[in-house]
């Protein structure tokens, strides 16, 4: 029979299973929450953002001007032979399948692109998608980096803006993507990949407004170096919606597998009980049969005493 003080240490052990998970769920829900938000205000202004860089394409386009003249940063390599691919992902576990799906999208992204005849490097944010690319794939990585407490902080993402940028212009790589995964809702996330730079005019979409006349812009200083600084200002914005997309999946992630954790600490606990309870009837009930039986026994030791006697 099983003992009771193995029951009993079973039971401590799935409560403090029980009681981490559910802290673990509260923390995420908060950062989740407070991610979230940002992302929504990070939404808003890259619409607004994108409105106005296709209003100017519009205006430049009427002018007879290209916008990829005006920037760098829309201007095409004439041959894409390297890419370098942004992968965020989470430091820690306990996310369900959330790493896991982040790394299957990325080892497709690369497998396509180097089936193309192009070459993939990898800028890996997050401790365990770096241990995927190194295990799964043979994307060469060119720079890894975990996440702070704070999440995403604007010193992060101008430090990985300036990389993206720089090996961008100096003509290291062709082209630059990103997957991660896009937060939809807390129960909905799907890992995607986007292409970052160079910021093609599809990406910009189209206004309601229509096409704009060119009389109806003013620059100053000019028309180049306002719209150079609105380019970076749209790629900053979309590196830090990539981050903020991912860091509130993870979280979401997160939030979901430890409250499915917590309620099935709380049912495992309860079924121990129903054990607990059982195991101590049957011991009650061993120790009164002992009982009898021993009462049992002694008057039977008696009475053949007296018969002797």
């Amino acid at each position: 029979m099983e003992k009771l003080a193995d029951v009993r240490r079973r039971m401590r052990s799935v409560a403090g299973i029980g009681e981490v998970c559910r802290t673990l769920a509260t923390v995420a829900s908060a950062k989740l929450a407070q991610t979230h938000e940002r992302a929504r205000g990070a939404r808003t202004y890259s619409a607004t953002l994108r409105g106005m860089l296709a209003r100017q394409q519009d205006a430049a386009t009427a002018d007879g001007i290209e916008l990829a003249t005006l920037s760098p940063l829309m201007a095409p390599h004439r041959t894409v032979g390297r890419i370098e691919m942004l992968v965020v992902g989470a430091d820690r576990g306990l996310c369900g399948g959330y790493n896991i799906a982040l790394g299957r999208e990325a080892r497709a992204f690369a497998r396509a692109r180097e089936a193309e005849g192009v070459e993939v490097t990898a800028v890996v944010k997050g401790r365990r998608a770096e241990t995927y690319l190194r295990r799964a794939t043979r994307v060469p990585i060119a720079e890894a980096s975990g996440w702070t407490r704070a999440g995403v902080t604007a010193d992060e993402v101008d430090a990985l803006l300036a990389r993206l940028v720089s090996d961008f212009l100096s003509g290291r790589v062709d082209e630059v993507w990103a997957s991660y995964t896009e937060f939809i809702s807390s129960m909905r996330r799907e890992p995607t990949s986007v292409r970052l730079l160079p910021v093609m005019p599809q990406s910009l979409g189209e206004t309601e407004e229509g096409p704009s006349r060119p009389h109806d812009w003013y620059y100053e200083p000019d028309r180049q170096r306002c719209v150079a600084e609105l380019l970076r200002a749209f790629v900053r914005l979309q590196v830090e919606d990539v981050l903020l997309e991912a860091f509130a999946s993870e979280q979401a992630a997160r939030m979901v597998t430890m409250q499915e954790a917590s309620e099935r600490a709380d049912r495992s606990l309860a079924e121990l009980r129903v054990h607990y309870n059982r195991l101590r009837r049957e011991s009650i009930t061993a120790d009164l049969v002992g009982v009898l039986v021993a009462g049992r026994v002694r008057e039977g030791v008696e009475e053949d005493v007296e018969q002797r006697a």
